[in-house]
């Protein structure tokens, strides 16, 4: 497997599930302007690692709503045994910089992005279902990667995964699933504030600029200067003359 700053090279296997159902797709897409789709979830690594890695579902992401498309071509779920599920982009949570890694390629009329191995592993840490962590043995015993080091520095490029969730929604615990994770991987536990969250944050922090003061207590000491009274040698307020 590549390193994080290197496109993923690898040779797909069309003719495995995923790529069959992906092949349909295409297929079922108007041929008379050139798309673009994300295919993310455990698709891009049965396709580059492992044929026999079965997912029952093939995850895209697309500029324009597809699910027209699927529907007509028996694609969706409930038409088909291994289905297409169309998504949102905010579906795929990854680091900004993920399409660097990605691998490109053309199917027809159609441009692939297949995620990174590494981008698709860490995207998986919000749920962690037993599928998951099979993604992440998998990928493991194929190629010997992620280790601790590359693992650690991947989650740290989506630290904000660990901020609190919106109340309506029911996602999992990320900072549960990587201790989880860790005792699952490498047989010890990780504090994931300290070897995670914290070096994270210091890096934004320094690509920031480093000044070491957030803008709430820039605001903080605003709204304090202007509420102060006068002190002595203070300018005193302008008069204004009465009418």
């Amino acid at each position: 497997m590549p390193s994080f700053d290197q496109p993923w090279q690898p040779r797909l296997a069309w003719d495995s599930p995923a790529g069959q159902v992906i092949d349909r797709l295409v297929d079922a897409l108007p041929k008379d302007r050139p798309w673009e789709l994300i295919i993310f979830g455990s698709a891009p690594l049965q396709l580059g690692l492992d044929p026999s890695f079965l997912s029952g579902d093939v995850d895209v992401i697309s500029p324009e709503d597809i699910t027209g498309y699927c529907h007509a071509a028996g694609l969706l779920k409930g038409q088909a045994r291994i289905y297409v599920e169309p998504c949102t982009a905010t579906a795929f949570t990854a680091s900004a910089d993920w399409p660097v890694r990605a691998c490109r390629c053309q199917r027809k009329h159609a441009t692939l992005l297949l995620p990174h191995p590494i981008d698709i592993l860490v995207s998986k840490i919000k749920r962690l279902e037993e599928k998951d962590l099979n993604a992440f043995r998998m990928v493991i015993a194929k190629t010997g990667h992620p280790t601790e080091a590359e693992l650690i520095a991947a989650v740290q490029r989506v630290v904000d995964i660990y901020r609190p969730s919106f109340d309506e929604e029911s996602a999992g615990n990320p900072t549960a699933n990587t201790r989880i994770l860790w005792q699952e991987l490498f047989r010890k536990d990780i504090d994931v504030r300290q070897q995670i969250i914290a070096p994270a944050l210091a890096l934004r922090q320094q690509s920031y600029g480093g000044s070491g003061r957030s803008l709430k207590q820039s605001l903080e000491t605003l709204g304090a200067t202007a509420t102060a009274p006068n002190q002595p040698g203070d300018p005193a307020e302008p008069k204004t003359n009465s009418p």
